[in-house]
């Protein structure tokens, strides 16, 4: 039966106020986490930064690598029964590789908290840093440094106590022997762990400390703005997510014909030009203000911002050692373009590649760029052929937008020719595998196919296979981008 009260309104409560919230308590508190996670990071990075410094400084990895070599060689000498062979020289070799992996092994264990609490962190749009590629790589590359380091440690310090107990025990000739052996064996592997530790420490920079750590995983086929996704996918997680904020605050602070995607890509490639010594650092600043506003100039020169001038040209160099092949390309693209190359001015498609010459580890990255000189949008097949490769065959549609030709005459500033040349190209990157058992020359055909299948342009190159580190070999070119961080940091810092 309908009821016949009448409510008054004004006793009539809201219903969503009796709602309960399960979770604005954990909401409330995460700025709070963040802050508490952040100061944490500050504490480590505070600890990383002084045990790394005194790892590297008066000449300790020297000293290491020294003493690692000594301590062994003294308890050879033993061994042998060399008559001024001493034990304590070889226990104070040893003792003193000990004391001075110390520090090193601080500086690991700081490293490891520090990454793994700074990956923790969320970006500006409360984004997990998970989210990015290369997290787990950075963690297990920290922590199997970490492990080595007290591997290093435990093995000099074994070493010395092996030592002791022949001076001080009556361990006999058999057991004696077998300890000397035994402290011989440990400063080997001490050894070896040093010549593979000293010269690579991590975390070196305070601007970009995980940068060093990180190698591109995934990556897209299709650069369509080549420099700056090519940057991109070699930031690590951290400075990838602090990329994507920074470019988010220039939507108020670029021309009115730009985006912040346009801008920052005409900045790299003035940039490019002025490492290449086309460009004086006035015209430099010339560039950035055609895109960005007077604001935007005064952060850029601004040494106290992340991204500067002088930070952007340490990303090119690092993505630079990365992948020279890109840079090979765009400096043949715009020598053409000075030269008038007929393939410019006379051909309908123009097909350029690189591969490097030597690759080891079964891996080799090819760049193909591709201009369309038929005055009309039109959809072509890339054919990557790759003898014994995994897989033979790759093929990569794409779009090829109308390239509008340059006359040599015209192509005098550089930053506009260059632009130009980039914007109406397609350029992609392909990562080319063969099975670890390949070696020697192998054969790869890069062919363009029309909309029927027809042949517009191929070109055949060669690389050579091998199970040795190459120039361009992943880890070397690692290395090679580690070393040019490190050494601009220092350069900036100075």
């Amino acid at each position: 039966m309908p009821s016949n009260i009448q409510r008054s309104p004004n006793n009539v409560e809201d219903p969503l106020s009796e709602l309960p919230t399960p979770y604005s308590d954990q909401v409330s508190s995460a700025p709070s986490r963040q802050r508490a996670l952040q100061r944490r990071v500050a504490a480590r990075d505070a600890g990383r930064r002084l045990w790394t410094r005194v790892s590297v400084s008066f000449h300790t990895p020297f000293i290491r690598r020294a003493l690692a070599l000594l301590a062994p060689a003294t308890a050879a000498l033993l061994l042998v029964d060399w008559d001024f062979a001493s034990y304590d020289v070889a226990i104070a070799a040893y003792a003193v590789l000990a004391a001075l992996l110390i520090p090193t092994n601080f500086a690991a264990t700081f490293a490891r908290m520090s990454a793994r609490d700074r990956l923790k962190l969320r970006d500006g749009g409360q984004r997990s840093m998970d989210a990015y590629p290369g997290v787990e790589r950075i963690l297990n590359t920290l922590r199997e440094r970490a492990l080595r380091e007290r591997i290093r440690l435990l093995s000099a310090v074994l070493g010395a106590l092996a030592i002791i107990a022949v001076r001080d025990l009556d361990t006999g000739e058999t057991l004696g022997s077998l300890l000397l052996g035994l402290s011989i064996a440990l400063g080997a592997l001490c050894l070896l762990n040093s010549l593979m530790l000293d010269d690579s420490i991590p975390m070196r920079s305070k601007a970009f400390p995980l940068l060093s750590l990180h190698a591109p995983t995934l990556h897209d086929s299709t650069l369509d703005r080549p420099l700056s996704d090519l940057m991109v996918a070699h930031l690590d997680p951290e400075t990838a997510a602090a990329w994507d904020e920074w470019k988010q605050s220039l939507s108020d602070s670029v021309r009115d014909e730009q985006t912040p995607d346009s801008a920052v890509e005409h900045l790299l490639r003035a940039l490019h030009l002025n490492e290449r010594d086309l460009l004086d650092d006035d015209r430099l600043i010339t560039e950035a203000k055609r895109v960005f506003k007077v604001t935007a100039i005064d952060d850029l020169t601004d040494r106290s911002n992340k991204f500067d001038l002088r930070s952007l040209r340490t990303l090119l160099a690092h993505t630079k050692a990365w992948e020279p092949g890109l840079f090979r390309l765009i400096d043949r693209l715009q020598d053409s373009a000075i030269r008038g190359d007929h393939t410019l001015n006379e051909m309908p498609w123009r097909l350029d590649l690189d591969l490097p010459p030597r690759c080891s580890q079964g891996q080799a990255d090819l760049f193909v760029v591709l201009h369309n000189y038929t005055g009309a949008t039109a959809n072509a097949k890339v054919d990557i052929v790759v003898a014994e490769g995994e897989p033979a065959l790759q093929t990569i549609r794409v779009e090829a937008r109308p390239s509008q030709r340059i006359d040599s005459s015209r192509a005098t500033d550089q930053v506009d020719s260059l632009g130009r040349l980039l914007d109406d190209a397609t350029v992609l990157w392909i990562g080319l595998a063969w099975p670890d058992s390949e070696t020697g020359s192998h054969p790869v055909q890069v062919t363009l196919r029309g909309e029927q299948g027809e042949t517009l342009s191929s070109i055949v190159v060669q690389t050579t296979l091998s199970s040795k580190a190459q120039k361009e070999s992943a880890d070397q070119r690692m290395s090679d981008a580690a070393s040019t961080v490190r050494r601009l940091a220092l350069s900036i810092a100075d």
